[in-house]
């Protein structure tokens, strides 16, 4: 073959790879296209995701309906919108005390009746209390939903607690109060920290109460909390499960609706100034084995500042949405530094929320040195901001999380729950995910700021007994070193 014809089937070979490496360029580039036209058609769809249904009694009382009929159950949950930020200064614990009341029996149920009934009818049922709320929960046959509302309406209106029970009861809490927060060092902590960041509010007091408060609140003071907030028009009935709304409007209005509505309450106000300065609260404890690290910080809620909130749940996801995520990668797994760190951040409250940040040592590792390290995420997060890939995984994360949470019996309500005893309303539940999906990406990446304001936040150390274990420890002589002669 003549060495033209070599060079002109070369020169034909290099054009048709050329060709091809081109062509398979504009099939890159157009995938990359098509996957950013995918991803904006998914942000501009807005669709509900419970597809919830709500109506409201004569009485003011509200109702939310929730659908689900992948089993013949429901999940009955009562939320008073009344919390441990309603009690007057010097009440604490009153919210929290009548939850455990309220099963102590009324006019027409003897003490203990209503969970002995709920487990005998194969349900289960429990209560909560926070700072903005107090909910009742029961999951139950849908066949016996009818007796569950009664028994809640009862004891909604007709509570009658003999007032030894009542004295017992305070006992009980004192005792509760005793094992979880008395005795637990990281409990003592997590007081002092929230008492700190919200001087003069609410917020800065315990749910259970103050231990002296407790056991000074009267039987008079309890009733009289209980009348002025337990009725139909400070409460919202949230079912989820296998009923439909022609089944539940009509049960929840002859039930609930003949209750009487009481007259307006209203709630003390109080300010909590953000103190200057860096706080640092140092606790030492014979209790405790290992040291650990706790952050927490002011942050606006879904109620205070919606989009601020919506940009600071995805940054907390960027942060700490797994393993694979910022800061389990850069303490735990590469520096080997912790044994364990997690941030989270809720934005359900009716004030201001709370962002918390637990880091836990490895042994041998000074507290200071994960603190440091702790700060180098934030500030790498700040300089070196979040990619739109990045803030795209955590979205597609949360709003994964949420498609799963409609597969849940009690999750939804508890969700709409929260949500509307925290200001928000159904459509801010409904239209979550495409509130996520659309919130801009500079939005998440500002968001760290708020992390960084040092006077919005309160840092703990919990120590054993002499502080830090790692300051005391040897430094390892080096090798090269000769030992001592002791001969």
């Amino acid at each position: 073959m003549k060495k033209t014809h070599i060079a002109i089937i070369l020169i034909a070979v290099i054009f048709s790879i050329l060709s091809f490496a081109v062509i398979d360029t504009f099939r890159s580039s157009d995938k990359t296209q098509t996957h950013k036209n995918a991803a904006a058609e998914k942000v501009a769809v807005k669709e509900k995701s419970f597809n919830a249904e709500s109506f409201v009694l004569s009485n003011g009382m509200h109702v939310v309906l929730i659908e689900n009929h992948r089993a013949p159950i429901v999940s009955h949950m009562v939320w008073y919108n009344v919390g441990a930020a309603d009690e007057d200064w010097g009440n604490s614990g009153i919210a929290h005390f009548f939850e455990h009341l309220m099963f102590k029996g009324t006019q027409n149920m003897a003490p203990g009746e209503y969970s002995k009934t709920v487990r005998a009818l194969g349900g289960e049922d429990n209560a909560f209390t926070s700072q903005d709320f107090t909910a009742y929960y029961v999951n139950i046959a849908r066949d016996h939903l009818p007796k569950i509302m009664q028994m809640e309406a009862d004891r909604m209106i007709n509570l009658n607690i003999p007032e030894d029970h009542f004295e017992s009861e305070k006992n009980v809490i004192l005792e509760e109060r005793a094992q979880r927060t008395d005795t637990n060092p990281t409990a003592r902590l997590m007081e002092s920290l929230r008492a700190t960041l919200y001087p003069n509010h609410a917020y800065g007091v315990p749910v259970i109460g103050w231990r002296d408060e407790i056991a000074a609140l009267t039987y008079n003071e309890v009733m009289d909390f209980y009348k002025k907030w337990y009725a139909p028009n400070y409460a919202t009935l949230v079912i989820s499960g296998a009923i439909t709304r022609a089944e539940l409007e009509p049960l929840a209005e002859e039930i609930y609706g003949s209750l009487p509505a009481q007259p307006t309450a209203y709630s003390p106000e109080y300010d909590a100034p953000i103190l200057p300065g860096q706080k640092t609260i140092r606790y030492e404890d014979a209790q405790v084995k290992q040291p650990q690290f706790i952050r927490l910080c002011r942050m606006p809620s879904y109620n205070t500042d919606k989009d601020a909130a919506l940009a600071l749940e995805i940054a907390a996801n960027i942060l700490d949405g797994g393993s694979a995520t910022r800061l389990y990668q850069a303490l735990v797994s590469e520096a080997r530094l912790a044994s364990n760190a997690g941030l989270s951040y809720s934005g359900f409250s009716e004030k201001e929320s709370t962002a918390s940040i637990s880091i836990t040592p490895r042994a041998g590792i000074p507290i200071e040195n994960v603190i440091t390290a702790f700060d180098a995420v934030l500030m790498d997060y700040k300089y070196k901001a979040p990619s739109d890939e990045e803030i795209q995984e955590a979205k597609d994360r949360m709003v994964n999380e949420a498609i799963y949470a409609r597969d849940s019996l009690q999750t939804p309500a508890y969700i709409f729950g929260q949500a509307l005893n925290t200001g928000l309303n159904i459509d801010d539940i409904e239209y979550w995910t495409y509130d996520i999906e659309t919130t801009s990406n500079d939005a998440v990446r500002q968001a760290i700021d708020y992390f960084l304001d040092s006077a919005r936040c309160v840092d703990g150390h919990l120590l054993p007994e002499g502080g830090d274990p790692a300051k005391t420890i040897a430094p390892p002589m080096p090798t090269d070193a000769e030992g001592a002669d002791h001969e």
